[in-house]
């Protein structure tokens, strides 16, 4: 089974006050950022998990119940490949994280993580995975990917930088995102290279 990407765009940005998806960096927005990053990660194809009606798009299942719903429609849309799932808030991640986690998920054939951070995440697509998904969203109040991830083996891996897994939800933290850009000639800000992987 191979893996694709999953992009979560479909919250509604509510303490950003703006789309999370369309802030942009170098003149190009969050979700073509997020889309290309994953690309590069070498998945099979990239989809995209938002509640805009647009071509290309897929909606929650049920709606208003977080990431965790999105996760569940790709599950259920894609259930011959397994999940790259990446978030759009981080505006500090980088290809080579993303591909850490999609090779360590693929060797180990293991559920993948990094520490105690719910996402990004690899998931194996299995039958319990979706049965997991769908029961969690039908039957309790508990929405969090991070309690839905106890619910099956999962390897943690860990970072020397934590750079690439900061969240920007608010105004202040893309701010302070942004202050990891270097701005030349006053222009957009150009994103600072991390060497190769």
């Amino acid at each position: 089974m191979n893996t694709i990407g999953v992009i979560l765009a479909g919250g509604a940005s509510s303490r950003m006050g703006q789309d999370k998806a369309l802030l942009t960096i170098s003149q190009s927005t969050m979700l073509t950022r997020t889309y290309q990053l994953l690309l590069e990660a070498s998945v099979s194809k990239v989809v995209i998990s938002r509640n805009d009606g647009e071509a290309g798009h897929f909606s929650d299942l049920y709606p208003g119940k977080g990431p965790l719903s999105g996760i569940h429609s790709a599950a259920m849309r894609f259930p011959d490949k397994n999940l790259l799932i990446l978030p759009i808030d981080l505006p500090l991640m980088d290809v080579c994280t993303i591909q850490r986690l999609l090779d360590s998920g693929e060797k180990f054939s293991s559920n993948v993580r990094f520490g105690e951070h719910s996402l990004p995440l690899y998931l194996r697509n299995t039958e319990t995975t979706r049965q997991t998904l769908d029961y969690t969203l039908r039957c309790t109040n508990s929405f969090s990917v991070d309690r839905f991830c106890t619910h099956f083996p999962l390897m943690k891996l860990q970072l020397r930088q934590q750079s690439p897994l900061f969240n920007s939800n608010t105004p202040e933290q893309w701010r302070f995102a942004m202050q990891h850009f270097k701005t030349s000639d006053n222009s957009a800000p150009t994103e600072v290279r991390h060497g190769t992987c």
